[in-house]
Order: structure tokens, then sequence, then C-alpha cells
């Protein structure tokens, strides 16, 4: 499935990529901190800004555990 990525006001790309579809549940009050921030930074669709904070904690876990006995690899 292919889909435009909004880089900044004036670049886009196109991604090809496959997903599949989770469901989960949060409080309320995550959820209206989640929709603020989606707002705020100007994300279309919130799933769009959840894909990316998951995708950056993996990245932090991987960037940690260099120094640590977890290999989050």
């Amino acid at each position: 499935m292919e889909k435009i990525v909004k880089v900044n006001e004036t670049t886009y790309i196109l991604e090809n990529e496959r997903s599949v579809v989770i469901t989960f549940k949060l409080e309320e009050n995550i959820l209206s901190m989640v929709d603020e921030i989606v707002k705020n930074l100007g994300y279309e669709y919130r799933s769009d800004f959840i894909r990316d904070a998951i995708e950056k904690y993996i990245n932090y876990l991987k960037s940690i555990s260099n120094n640590s006995k977890k290999n989050y690899q």
C-alpha cells in the first residue's frame, strides 16, 4: 500500500509499505493528550502520530540497549 507522508509544509514523500491493523484501548485522558499532540504537530490522523511515536520509542530502546544487557534488535 502506498501512502503520501508530509515531511514539512512543502515536502511530501511517497512510502510503499505493508501495514497491519491493530486495535488497542487507551484511557480517555491519554487519548485526549494524543489528540492535542496530533493537532499541534499537524498530523492528519492520530494513527500516524502513534506509529511515529512507537517507531521513535523502539529506536530509543535500541540506542540505550548498547549500554545494557537487553537487546531490542
